[in-house]
């Protein structure tokens, strides 16, 4: 027969390897998962020799919010549409990098882009960002990134920015 203090023991223990293997958990899915991401970034136009894009247009930024870090990009294509000369709309893909941390998860995103921009002087742009990949605690990230803002060559610009992003 068991006595009430042999199972309170067992109780205890039993309720602590519960709280220990959840509390694991727990830390496991803070580390990787998906995450809604919201935020804004600015941006401006880098040129010289470190700007290594077949059409000529680098940037630089900062992004503030769930994704916080540096910015760095180059456009791969910037291409007219047939309404190009009645809208002002060009289409662009870029390649870019973003040095920072998601949701607290440190590493650097890797991200595809594609969006449209007018050459118009309000700069309207609106850009869907591609998560590829990335590394440190960001590696095998995936996910999209929506944003829409203003952007010029001369003045630089600001975006916000909302999505998901999936790390682990």
């Amino acid at each position: 027969m068991f006595s009430s203090r042999k199972i309170r023991g067992v109780v205890i223990s039993g309720v602590a390897v519960v709280a220990a293997l959840t509390l694991t958990a727990g830390q496991s899915a803070a580390a990787s998962g998906c995450f809604t991401v919201s935020g804004r970034y600015t941006e401006h136009a880098v040129t010289g020799p470190e700007c290594r894009s077949p059409v000529g247009l680098c940037i630089a930024g900062t992004y503030r919010g769930d994704i916080s870090g540096s910015l760095r990009g180059s456009a791969t294509t910037v291409t007219p549409t047939a309404d190009t000369p009645t809208t002002s709309v060009l289409t662009f893909t870029s390649d870019s990098t973003i040095t920072g941390a998601v949701k607290g998860n440190r590493g650097t995103l890797v991200v595809k882009n594609a969006g449209v921009f007018t050459t118009l002087p309000d700069g309207s742009i609106v850009d869907l960002q591609t998560v590829v990949g990335g590394t440190g605690k960001l590696a095998g990230a995936q996910g999209f990134v929506r944003a829409s803002g203003t952007f010029s060559a001369v003045s630089g610009g600001t975006s916000e920015y909302e999505g998901s992003v999936c790390v682990g």
